[in-house]
This record gives C-alpha cells, structure tokens and sequence, in this order.
C-alpha cells in the first residue's frame, strides 16, 4: 500500500499549490473589491452620476466701476464660453484638432489649455471666451461628437474709454495654480484681477461664484436642472478719477511717451492718472493669446507699465522748491539771502554751469525759483550736505512709496552716503551734491511721487495719500514745516508762470491763475552748439512740469513727464497748463488760441525750442 501512497504525494501537492493559488486570487478580488467599493467609492460614485448628473459653474457678474462724476469706467457686455468637462474627454487630439478647425486658438494653444484642464479631473474648465456666433454655431453642430465640450452664456468687461483708463481699470488674468491652491472658491480658467483696480479691488468686484446641477441624456444635452446655487454679482464702485480731466490729458499728452498726474492736494483724491503708450484694455477682456501677450512684452515703449507708478524719472529742477522750502524751514536759507549768477561756478575745483549761458545776475530765492537758476541751488546744495538734502526730499515722500491701492509701485531713490557705501561700496563724493542739488544725478522719482511732494508744498504742509476709491487715504501727515517757509516757495512757483523771467510764462496768459514748476532730466549730455531739436528723440531730455490752481487755493496738483521731451517750457507746461485749465472751466476755443504745444515722438526729431530747464 505504501507504493499508492507515494503515487499520491505529487498530486496532493499539486493540489496544495492549485488552493493556494486560488486563495490568493481571491485575496486579491477581495483586495481589489475594498478598493474599488470602499476607498474609490466617492470616485466611482461620481462617475456613474456623471453619466447622467452635471455640475456646471455659473460665473458671477464682475462689479461695475464709475467716477466721480458716475460716468462708467468698466462694466460687463454679454458674451460666450467655452466649457469642457475632462471626465467626457474621449479623444485629446481630435478636441484639439476640432477647436483648433474653427479657430479657438492654435492647435498648439488649444492642446496646452486641454491638457491643463484634464489635470483638474472632475471639475470643468474654461477653455474660451468671447466666443463668436460661428464657433457658438460650430459647437452646437458638433454636441453629439464632442459632449465633453458645452457652451455658456456669461460676460465680458467693458471699458468705454479704452486705452485712456487702461492702467486705471488694469488686467484680468487666468487663476493660477498658487491662487487655486489658496482660495477654494476659484475654479480653472477663472479670470481675476492681475492689475489696477481690478486687482487692488478684486474682493469687491468679483462676486462669487455659482454652481448649477443639471440633468443630461446620452448626447450630454441638458434634459432639466436638479439645483442652483445663483452667483452673487460684484459689487459696484465708485472711484475718485474724473473722465473728463483724464481724456483731457490723454488728448493734451497725445501720441507722446509719458505720464500724467493729477490729484486734490487737500485729500490726496486721484482726478487723473494716464501712462501712455497704453494697451487696449478688451485684449484681457478673457484669455490673451500667448502671441499678443509677447508683443505686449517685447515692445520697446512697454505699454504695459504704468508709467505714473512705476517709471523713475530725474525730477530736475522740479526738485527746487522743496529743496527751497525745507531749506527755510532749517534755517539753511533765508528769503532775501542770494547769489549772483554769472552763468557757471566753481566748486570743489571743478565748473558748474547755470543752463542760462550769461547768467541771472543777482537772485534771491523766490527768483532762483522763477528763473529756476541753477547756481543758486549749487550753492544751496554745498551749504547744506546729501545727508540734509536726502532728508528734505524724504520729508516731502521720496524715496518711498506713496501708498496708492494699486500695485507695482515703485519707490524711487533718494541717495546719500549711507546709500553710497551700501551700494556703491565707497563714500559719497561731494560733487554729486551739486548735481543732485539740482535734480540731476542718481535721485529717482515718479510722476506720482511728485504730485504727493507738491500737494504738501500747497495745502499747508500736510503729505497726503493718494487713493482711488474715498475712505482708503491714511489721514494727512503733518511735516512741521513753518507757513512763511510754504509761501515763499509757492511764491517763487507764482513768478514760474506769472513773473517776467518764469520758465513757464506762456502759461501766464490763460485767465486763470496757475503756478508751477518746470523741470529738465538730463539723458546724455550734448555737444557743444548743439540745439536739443537736432538730436535723436531717444537723446533728448525728459521733460517735466509740475503745476496747480488756482494759485491763491489749490484744488488741483498736476504732474507731468513726457519722455525725451527735449524742452518742459513748451512740451510739458502746456500738458498740465491744459488739463488745469479745464478743470477752472477755462473755455477750450480761448485754451486752444494761448496754448500752442510743441511734441517730441520717438519716430523721429521734431522741431522743439532749446533749453530753458
């Protein structure tokens, strides 16, 4: 028997090894079972109500934006998007391929924004706006192929002035990862503020999002809706620019390079903020083709900085009555205390000039202000030192940022010998003073920065806040300086515009009184008997002029770049002599026969007049 028992042991382990085979696979069913019902559960589940409930995004209403005077700035106009739900996706490069037939984007462009949208899974995506009526028609043609795709009615931003508000209203741009990431409520392809008051304002005008749940057959055709959530709209805002002052400027300014300035010098209230050249705002009205988006970027005039806040200028000789007015206060100077100008001094060793080649003769302050005589503020600058100039300026906020809502301030550059051993890595070199006792040299501001510094020079002392919408300006920071230090500079900026020796005496004319200042950056210097209108636009000087009314109680400061303007008499002063001129209710017909600008454009030299700073 012991034979039989032997035959048997090979299959009673072949049988073995056949269970345990069997208990493993079904271990593993098991295994596979748990998974499947247990831990993907809510997956699964998900996908066997998509095949016949849908969730769809309802996208809320952006906020509208007025002025001042309630004329719209930015509201929403109907319009058309794309939806494509990954979970429906069958086939990548056929979507693809078709979006691309009826020219969504390119297929390149169309395959990135696809590929994005199926990492989200379960959630659709925006893929397209501003539809029009073909690709709407084209879609709906082609449901039964494509149900991963659907079209929805929503809105678009609307901006009526166009690229004269461009930097004021700013960009919209798609969510990124990071924001998804930090805001729950944001769903991909969502447009959200990535610029001005779209961006410093996007919780008040964004709204907040809606969801519907709507039943579909085979075909993915809504056959009812189960439940809505309704968006809730963006709430309006009102902000502090006035239309008419801005157009007035984007028309005074015209096809030059530049910024503009203007605001209430009591309240820090911004009436006009222009940085031309712009960009049409409709381009991020929904998604910016990659192609537009590098032409913005790559262009030499950069139209998408905004040039009021973020461009640094030299302020030249604009700088001068600050400089005079702290000068007072610190007993550095006295009003009647002077120099006679002979044209060029030396100091330290080395020539300076005056930009008048014989000279002013004797100038006390109030008419180194009006005849903006250099040699006076090289004098000045020598008495006082960098460390007292740098404290002046800063007392006036530069250096700093002003604080305005938007984003992408810039803060300038205020130096002295602290800065110089920090960057530099050596000591100040005095000579520089001189230079920067003028506005020359490596002191940096903004157009922005200017009309803050000259608000306070003419409402009493007090630095404001510039701000777009009421309510967000800190209240106004007293600097302590004496009144008759403030008049004698204000003055001085009277007789710019008034007196017979001022920079900015064509502007006397207008029946209105004004005041201000004018101010030449220098880019290179020039050659000898070279005048500035025979030069290259890019070589010219920028032009500045800082300006308000009416002069015995200013509700208006305006400030004024215009780059490689080559002469702030003729280019600049007529800018803000314009804009201010409007906001007295000067008649334009009477404007239009005392104001005769000159223009300097970077197509080529233009005929501008030489060389008063």
């Amino acid at each position: 028997m012991s034979y039989v028992r032997d035959d048997l042991r090979p299959l009673q382990r072949r049988l073995a090894a056949l269970l345990l085979l069997t208990l493993f696979g079904i271990l593993i069913l098991l295994s596979r079972l748990w998974v499947l019902q247990v831990l993907q559960q809510e997956r699964w589940r998900r996908l066997a109500e998509s095949n016949r409930l849908r969730k769809v995004p309802l996208e809320a209403p952006r906020g509208t934006v007025k002025d001042v005077n309630g004329e719209i700035l930015l509201d929403n106009r109907p319009a058309f998007q794309l939806l494509v739900f990954p979970e429906e996706m069958k086939d990548l490069e056929e979507t693809t391929r078709f979006l691309a037939s009826i020219g969504i984007a390119s297929e390149q462009e169309v395959g990135s924004r696809l590929k994005k949208a199926i990492k989200t899974s379960f959630l659709p995506s925006v893929i397209a706006d501003n539809l029009t009526f073909s690709q709407v028609a084209a879609i709906a043609a082609h449901r039964a192929e494509h149900k991963e795709l659907e079209v929805h009615p929503t809105t678009r931003r609307r901006v009526p002035l166009g690229p004269v508000v461009a930097h004021v209203v700013g960009q919209l741009g798609e969510v990124t990862p990071e924001q998804l990431a930090q805001n729950p409520e944001l769903r991909p392809g969502q447009l959200v503020g990535r610029s001005g008051l779209e961006r410093a304002y996007q919780h008040v005008l964004g709204g907040e999002q809606g969801n519907v749940v709507v039943v579909v057959d085979a075909l993915g055709r809504q056959v009812s809706t189960l439940e809505e959530e309704k968006p809730v709209p963006g709430r309006p805002l009102t902000v502090t620019l006035d239309s008419s002052l801005q157009r007035e400027a984007a028309k005074a300014l015209g096809p030059q390079v530049g910024a503009v300035v203007a605001l209430d010098p009591k309240t820090g209230a911004v009436r006009v903020l222009l940085s031309q050249p712009a960009f049409d705002p409709d381009l991020f009205a929904g998604h910016l083709e990659p192609q537009k988006w590098q032409e913005l970027v790559a262009d030499p005039l950069h139209p998408l900085n905004n040039r009021a806040l973020q461009a640094l200028y030299p302020p030249g000789s604009t700088i001068k009555p600050l400089y005079a007015a702290a000068a007072l206060a610190s007993g550095v100077r006295t009003p009647s205390q002077g120099v006679f100008c002979t044209g060029a001094v030396n100091i330290y060793g080395h020539p300076y000039r005056c930009w008048l080649k014989g000279g002013h003769g004797h100038v006390a302050l109030e008419e180194a202000i009006e005849a903006s005589c250099d040699t006076y503020f090289y004098y000045l600058a020598r008495d006082a030192g960098i460390d007292r100039l740098a404290s002046w300026a800063r007392l006036f906020g530069l250096g700093s940022p002003t604080g305005i809502e938007l984003s992408g301030e810039a803060s300038g550059l205020v130096p002295d010998d602290a800065w110089s051993r920090r960057v530099r890595g050596q000591p100040w070199y005095a000579g520089e003073t001189i230079s920067v006792g003028i506005g020359q040299g490596p002191i940096l501001v903004t157009p922005l920065q200017l009309a803050v510094a000259y608000a306070a020079l003419v409402n009493g002392g007090y630095l404001v806040t510039p701000h777009l919408v009421e309510g967000q300006g800190k209240p106004p920071k007293p600097l302590g300086l004496p009144a008759e230090a403030l008049a004698v500079a204000r003055r001085g900026m009277e007789r710019v515009v008034q007196g017979n020796r001022g920079t900015a005496r064509r502007l006397g004319a207008l029946p209105a009184s004004l005041a201000g200042k004018t101010g030449t950056a220098q880019v290179m210097r020039k050659k000898e008997g070279v005048t500035w209108r025979e030069l290259p636009w890019e070589q010219r000087h920028h032009a500045l002029f800082v300006g308000y009314a009416p002069a015995e109680d200013p509700r208006l400061v305006v400030a004024v770049v215009v780059e490689h303007g080559g002469d702030a008499a003729s280019v600049a002063a007529p800018v803000a002599g314009r804009i201010l001129a409007k906001a007295l209710g000067v008649p334009e017909e009477l404007v239009d026969k005392i104001i005769v600008a000159e223009v300097s454009l970077p197509e080529g030299p233009a005929e501008l007049p030489g060389g008063q700073p």
